[in-house]
């Protein structure tokens, strides 16, 4: 998956609540923009480990044609299904109509359909490109994917981490453990 949104990716979560949650004083402005920073890192970490973006992003997957009819999104939810190309064998790719194609389950088990009617199928190529809008954290998921970052940035925090650095510290048992109840795994890859 890769994000390709032009518009800046709001935080799913205020600076001020982090810094209520974790009893930082009102006192310590200055440091806010490394604290944003800490903050959306973890955000970022916690949804890729989960596969739960909190706020709504336009992202492209690039997936192996076959004689496939449905393809599971490996992140949860998909809001839109929002362009559909089929790769021209020379590094580019030809835009197909949605017509024939839809989104299924997108909230559960969020699926491409591609239906025998999609224009796309009798064009040659290896590959299909899907854009898609997903992410938007459910009520039900909402609290633990907070607890998991504000826990997870608070650690980085305490812990002196430079987001730059390239030793990574491992993860507490408290935030494993609330990635692994949020985490959306897909059934399958395609049918």
């Amino acid at each position: 998956m890769r994000v390709i949104e032009v518009d800046a990716i709001p935080s799913g979560f205020e600076l001020d609540d982090f810094k209520r949650s974790v009893h930082m004083m009102d006192d310590e402005a200055e440091n806010d923009p490394a604290l944003g920073l800490v903050l959306e890192s973890a955000e970022a970490a916690v949804a890729t480990a989960t596969g739960r973006p909190v706020t709504p992003r336009l992202v492209e997957f690039i997936v192996v044609r076959g004689h496939w009819s449905r393809w599971w999104f490996p992140v949860l939810p998909v809001q839109e299904l929002t362009g559909l190309a089929v790769d021209d064998g020379a590094g580019g790719w030809i835009d197909q109509p949605l017509g024939g194609a839809w989104l299924q389950q997108a909230h559960d088990e969020p699926q491409l359909m591609i239906g025998p009617s999609w224009a796309g199928r009798s064009v040659q190529g290896d590959l299909l490109r899907i854009r898609a809008r997903v992410g938007g954290a459910e009520v039900s998921t909402f609290p633990r994917l907070r607890q998991a970052v504000f826990l997870l940035a608070k650690e980085w925090l305490d812990a002196g981490v430079s987001i730059e650095g390239e030793t990574v510290p491992q993860l507490s048992f408290g935030v494993r453990l609330l990635i692994k109840q949020a985490r959306y795994i897909r059934p399958f890859e395609v049918a």
